[in-house]
């Protein structure tokens, strides 16, 4: 058996964005002799990468490039599906894995079984507020709707997904979906980021900085508790234009410059520091395909509030603290000060973090793979 896993997402510049870092990790769980069943479909400019990381691994090209390529949007999809189609046909390869939901290319359908990831359906949920928000929607459902019609087996990264995908197209006749939870890394060592106070006590966000993972809501709630127990707020997450037009005014004109602390482009290492020594973490996001955070936060045994919203409540296996509606200032602000008056104690943070240990592994997402990759060859087979 040998599977062609589609990386064609994967630019030099994008190595470390969560797409990517979703097929690293699966990769990194294999061994050398599972590696060998596997062959790579890669954009040229990530070869030496690929080589480097993943000798052991056979790979192919992609020779459609984005930046190589007509500007005209549909001449680009064309010429990008044909050469797709073509790269995965002459692969020798007995099934291929999509792994990136966001590619219009990728719905072409293939000689070989094709197995396909979706990780939500945020697209296909986005209001009607513009003209071009309906078409961007419109687009988004019937790139799905022809994605899973083409797929031999559909992956959910959660059971919301899942649920998400049977509500959308309930009428369309699909091949099974099984759910397969994303990896979640667990750094080694901890190293205190340069320039981070020393001895504070803080409240902890870990997340993009984009208006649906509602980062106003926390900033406003942290506002009502921050006299009472002297807390900062570390907020952890690369600038965007939402930050810097909607949040960083409500900053100044609430005069919380000095309370509150924004990191980005920071470590792994320095991550788990940040984590470690917060007195508590909250994640108020109001859309979730899966939410690493908030388990990355529980495996390094911190007090955690999290919202209800979408997939929170299956991935996080009811075993944190919540609070709902996602954006209810007053709920949050009850839940913070009960949890920091009354925090969880060690052995239910320790507890909390063996079962999210176990649960995401690299190696329980893989061995979930294998098992979906040899039915489907058998299948094949037949």
């Amino acid at each position: 058996m040998q599977v062609l896993i589609d990386m064609t997402h994967i630019t030099i510049d994008k190595l470390y964005v969560s797409l990517s870092v979703y097929v690293f990790r699966l990769l990194d769980a294999m061994n050398s002799d599972e590696r060998k069943m596997i062959k790579l479909l890669i954009l040229p400019e990530i070869e030496d990468y690929i080589k480097e990381k993943y000798s052991d691994c056979k790979y192919t090209f992609f020779n459609a490039p984005r930046k190589a390529l007509p500007k005209n949007r549909i001449k680009r999809i064309i010429i990008q599906t044909k050469e797709f189609k073509k790269a995965i046909d002459q692969s020798n390869c007995d099934i291929v894995l999509i792994t990136s939901d966001l590619h219009p290319y990728t719905i072409i359908k293939t000689k070989i079984p094709k197995i396909v990831v979706i990780h939500d359906l945020k697209a296909i949920k986005k209001g009607f507020g513009t003209m071009k928000d309906k078409i961007f929607r419109i687009f988004y459902f019937f790139f799905y709707l022809f994605q899973i019609k083409h797929a031999n087996a559909i992956v959910a990264i959660s059971k919301y997904t899942k649920q998400d995908i049977k509500k959308y197209f309930s009428f369309a006749k699909l091949n099974p979906t099984y759910v397969i939870y994303n990896s979640v890394d667990i750094t080694e060592s901890a190293t205190k980021p340069k320039c981070f106070p020393e001895n504070i006590k803080y409240i902890l966000y870990v997340n993009t900085l984009q208006k649906y993972k509602n980062i106003i809501t926390l900033i406003q709630a942290y506002r009502q508790i921050k006299e009472q127990f002297n807390l900062k707020l570390v907020i952890v997450g690369k600038k965007t234009r939402y930050w810097e037009t909607t949040i960083l005014k409500y900053i100044s004109k609430n005069h919380l410059e000095s309370s509150i602390i924004q990191l980005q482009n920071i470590t792994n290492e320095e991550l788990r520091y940040i984590y470690e020594n917060t007195d508590l973490f909250v994640t108020p996001s109001l859309r979730e395909g899966f939410g690493y955070t908030p388990i990355e936060a529980a495996i390094y045994k911190c007090p955690v509030i999290c919202s209800t919203s979408e997939s929170l409540p299956d991935v996080t296996m009811n075993r944190l603290i919540y609070y709902s509606p996602a954006n209810d200032v007053s709920a949050l602000k009850d839940k913070i000060t009960q949890t920091l008056l009354n925090p969880p104690t060690k052995q239910e943070l320790a507890d909390n973090s063996t079962v999210f240990r176990n649960t995401y592994s690299r190696e329980q997402q893989k061995i979930a793979f294998f098992k979906l990759f040899s039915s489907l060859s058998k299948k094949t087979e037949l």
